[in-house]
C-alpha cells in the first residue's frame, strides 16, 4: 500500500459540505467529547461556521479547506490560512486524521504534507493553537514550538524553517 499523502483542496459546495460534516464529527469526537464543554456550542454551530464561511470567501487571503488523501480515499482534513499579504504565515486552524486511519505515522505524514503545500503556496512560517499536552507533542515532532499564548489564553506554537 502507498502512504504517500496528497492533498486536495476543495472548492465544489458537496465536497465543503462534506468537509463541514467530518469536521463537526471531529468536533464531537476529539475536541469537545464532554457535552459540556463551554465551546461546543459555538464551534458547533452557525455562528463559527459563517465566521469560517466569510474566511473562505474574501478575496485576500482566503481560507482553504483541505482533504487529505491516501491511495484515493479522504483520510482527514485541514484547515489554513496563508497571510500572502502580510508575513507569510500560515495558520493552521484544523487538523484531523480520521480515526480509522491513525496510527502507524498517517498524522505525521499528513502534516509534513500539509507544510510542504503550504511552502508551495508561499508560506515562511507556520502557525497553530494546540491546547493539549498531546497535541503540542504532535506538532513538536514537526518542529513546533511553543512561543506564548493567543489573545484567548491558548498555547501558541510556531515553527519557522
Amino acid at each position: 500500500m502507498d502512504k504517500h499523502i496528497t492533498i486536495r483542496e476543495l472548492t465544489a459546495s458537496n465536497d465543503i459540505a462534506r468537509f463541514w460534516d467530518e469536521l463537526y464529527a471531529h468536533f464531537r469526537r476529539d475536541v469537545f467529547p464532554d457535552s459540556e464543554g463551554e465551546d461546543r456550542p459555538y464551534f458547533l454551530g452557525q455562528e463559527y461556521r459563517d465566521a469560517i464561511e466569510k474566511l473562505h470567501e474574501r478575496d485576500t487571503d482566503p481560507l482553504h479547506y483541505l482533504f487529505f488523501r491516501q491511495n484515493g480515499t479522504d483520510i482527514g482534513l485541514a484547515m489554513t490560512v496563508t497571510y500572502l499579504s502580510e508575513d507569510r504565515k500560515c495558520f493552521i486552524l484544523e487538523f484531523c486524521v480520521f480515526p480509522e486511519f491513525r496510527g502507524d505515522g498517517t498524522g505525521r505524514s499528513c502534516a509534513a504534507a500539509l507544510l510542504e503545500w503550504a511552502r508551495r503556496g508561499g508560506a515562511d512560517y507556520f502557525a497553530l493553537n494546540a491546547d493539549t499536552e498531546q497535541r503540542q507533542r504532535f506538532w513538536g515532532y514537526s518542529g513546533f514550538r511553543v512561543v506564548g499564548e493567543d489573545e484567548h489564553g491558548l498555547p501558541l506554537l510556531l515553527r519557522k524553517d
